[in-house]
């Protein structure tokens, strides 16, 4: 259980998240016995696959673009694409090194062997990732998830070209991507695409108060907190946790880099991690969005994602919404970019483009 504090106006708000008992006992695992965890990554079968790396300052590649939202200076990664739809809008996964690039092999994938050849524009959340400002919460309270929607809905308005966007919203990020489709500011969003999200119960669920001061307590210790940092941004650690949880197979060498990298002596991207996995984003439930939002909706999980049997109720309580299942476990846009390209496409052609908001009265009616 991870549980961090937000000052905002002098009031402490806190939240809590439920993780199953697995997760929950190794994270205990390396705060209390680190020297433990350390000897066993340590070990011969260990030192083989995990070997440390240097860490490098990224410089701002061509496809990294800004934008100004509310004081904050934000990045996002933008590939121009041939075809002005569908536009895809990435919200990427918040954890030990991730941002952005995340969604580099989907991107790839859509715009080359099995893409659209349209643009895609995937935003660094606010004080995520290595371009954009950092957040400090002792400085500036945010609003979990509603902040990151808001950031999102300005990059929406301002930069996306056309006239429809596909939000797609990878695992626990799910509540941004509601948002975003459920409030539909710009009137853009046409269609909602969740890979490997939370069950249907942790997104009507809100998290007992209960706990979060129970664990408050924890994490916001600068000893235990730091040191639980400092073991989980090592690159064997990234590896080890990766394999257990994320990958159908073994994470693959440019992930753990990218990953280790990115967190890389930089303890000022340790906030919106603390926040989101404190489950400041699952603070309440999203039942009132899931069961009143109108646009068509496709939730991807992985073949071997045990998880997969809990998002049944996606299918049958929302309005308008597809199960899919491609190869792989939780992040698929990496692991399986083709195959979650493919059934994003297919969603595109079925629900989106052929949907009657799309077609004019007369065209309709003859289908």
């Amino acid at each position: 259980l991870v549980v961090i504090g937000l000052r905002r106006d002098e009031q402490i708000s806190v939240q809590i998240i439920h993780r199953n008992k697995m997760k929950t006992d190794l994270f205990l695992l390396l705060v209390y016995y680190p020297s433990a965890v350390t000897s066993f990554l340590s070990s011969t079968f260990f030192k083989a696959k995990s070997q440390a790396l240097q860490s490098s300052v990224d410089q701002p590649s061509s496809d990294i673009k800004y934008y100004e939202h509310d004081g904050w200076k934000l990045s996002y990664r933008f590939q121009s694409g041939e075809k002005s739809s569908p536009t895809l809008i990435l919200i990427h996964p918040v954890g030990i090194g991730l941002s952005s690039w995340f969604f580099s092999p989907f991107i790839e994938a859509w715009n080359g062997i099995g893409g659209f050849r349209s643009d895609v524009y995937a935003p660094d959340l606010i004080g995520c990732g290595i371009y954009g400002d950092t957040w400090s919460p002792d400085e500036r309270g945010l609003f979990f998830p509603l902040d990151w929607v808001r950031g999102v809905e300005t990059l929406i308005s301002q930069e996306v070209k056309g006239s429809s966007c596909i939000v797609v919203a990878q695992g626990g990020l799910a509540p941004v991507g509601l948002m975003l489709a459920s409030r539909n500011i710009s009137g853009k969003v046409k269609g909602l695409v969740l890979t490997s999200p939370p069950s249907w119960t942790e997104m009507i669920t809100a998290i007992p108060d209960t706990e979060l001061l129970r664990n408050f307590e924890f994490l916001k210790s600068p000893i235990f907190g730091s040191l639980a940092f400092s073991i989980l941004e090592r690159p064997a650690i990234i590896r080890f946790f990766s394999d257990l949880f994320l990958f159908g197979s073994k994470s693959d060498e440019e992930w753990v880099k990218r990953a280790s990298e990115e967190c890389s002596g930089r303890p000022s991207l340790r906030p919106p991690i603390m926040a989101f996995n404190a489950g400041l984003c699952n603070h309440r439930s999203f039942e009132e969005e899931l069961k009143t939002l109108q646009v068509p909706t496709l939730v991807v999980s992985g073949s071997g994602d045990k998880r997969m049997d809990g998002r049944t109720e996606y299918g049958s309580d929302m309005y308008d919404c597809e199960l899919a299942t491609v190869k792989g476990m939780n992040v698929l846009p990496w692991e399986s970019p083709e195959e979650t390209c493919k059934v994003i496409e297919r969603f595109y052609h079925e629900k989106i483009s052929t949907s009657p908001a799309q077609l004019s009265f007369l065209e309709f009616w003859k289908r």
